[in-house]
């Protein structure tokens, strides 16, 4: 029997079907701990019978403060490891940091070289403590998977680590470049977090002739994004997408908005932008003080600047009326024959570590 873990919905954990699939390959039991964090009930979403999935529901505020969270994590632990010493499971996946963090002792104990770490976001590392409590994950699992190689700048260099990327659908587009009323549509696509972040692409479009920036997506800042453009002709929102209707949307765009402000989080992550520019043939938009942004210029898939720069709105208008359509979908080509290639590498290695 294979444990799974994972401190969140599972709704929102879409690479769990990376693990769940091949274990439904091989006939391999397994079981599901997850934490509903906001009591959506989400077993019954997913469709799994819950005698393979335990869930612990207990409401938690994500955006709160992580100092005022330890304690709903605490208790998470608590459940899990209960779980785990009732049930003794053969391994365990632990799907995201906290998963790991909260089963530590387990893990040093009774559970070396016996777990996958799939680890998708920079969170805490830049803490000493949390950054042990890392180290230690990594080095007694039986590999890390990572989702993108900006990661091993933080990671423990002595790691096994595997590249699993966010991509697992290579259904791609062809099109033209075209420009709609002799404008360039830069599009945002995802959900709406930073205001702050928001409004400075906002000022930075609006009102400008030669674009339209159009915004795809929901949450809890919108009314307040909207608020703040009502006076721009340029600005537009669509509001929240089924994921389904993704790729109509990003078919009107021209150019994918991915350049993230710098952070620890960002960084040295690769969002799911990445691959959409790949897969819908669109250039990227990045920041070039970021691995993301580093990488769109290296691979010759877009542009990336400072947001500083004086050029800024300039140097991505002529970078569109410029660029060779026929070039750049080569590229994207040769990215995603890459990325296949790894993909199956990542899944190969899952397998292997199921039947060892």
């Amino acid at each position: 029997m294979i444990g799974i873990i994972y401190v969140g919905s599972i709704n929102r954990c879409p690479y769990l079907k990376n693990y769940t699939s091949s274990l439904d390959e091989l006939s391999i039991e397994y079981e599901i701990i997850s934490w509903d964090r906001s009591t959506n009930s989400q077993h019954e979403v997913t469709g799994l019978n819950a005698k393979n999935h335990h869930v612990f529901e207990f409401q938690s505020i994500e955006l709160r403060h992580p100092i005022f969270k330890i304690s709903d994590f605490s208790r998470f632990g608590k459940f899990v490891n209960k779980i785990i010493r009732d049930k003794q499971y053969e391994k365990l996946v632990l799907l995201s940091t906290m998963s790991g963090v909260v089963v530590l002792r387990e893990l040093l104990k009774n559970y070396k070289n016996k777990y996958i770490f799939d680890y998708r976001d920079a969170s805490f590392e830049n803490i000493k403590p949390f950054k042990w409590i890392l180290n230690k994950i990594v080095k007694y699992s039986a590999f890390t998977s990572i989702s993108s190689k900006g990661f091993l700048n933080i990671l423990p260099s002595d790691g096994k680590y595997v590249m699993a990327h966010n991509c697992s659908s290579f259904e791609t587009l062809t099109r033209e470049k075209v420009r709609k009323n002799n404008k360039v549509t830069i599009g945002y696509i995802g959900g709406l977090r930073e205001s702050d972040y928001m409004k400075l692409l906002i000022d930075i479009f609006g009102n400008d002739n030669r674009f339209q920036f159009v915004i795809h997506g929901g949450g809890e800042n919108l009314k307040e994004l909207v608020d703040y453009s009502n006076d721009l002709n340029n600005v537009h929102f669509t509001g929240e997408y089924l994921e389904k209707d993704k790729k109509d949307l990003v078919k009107e765009i021209d150019i994918i908005c991915y350049n993230y402000p710098q952070s620890f989080v960002n960084n040295f992550a690769l969002a799911n932008k990445y691959y959409d520019g790949l897969l819908y043939r669109k250039p990227l938009l990045g920041n070039i003080n970021t691995y993301s942004g580093k990488l769109i210029v290296e691979n010759n898939i877009g542009i990336s600047l400072d947001f500083d720069d004086k050029e800024y709105k300039e140097k991505i208008y002529n970078y569109f009326v410029e660029y060779d359509v026929q070039v750049f979908e080569k590229q994207c080509d040769l990215l995603l024959e890459e990325v296949k290639k790894e993909n199956i590498n990542y899944k190969d290695k899952i397998k292997e570590f199921f039947i060892s």
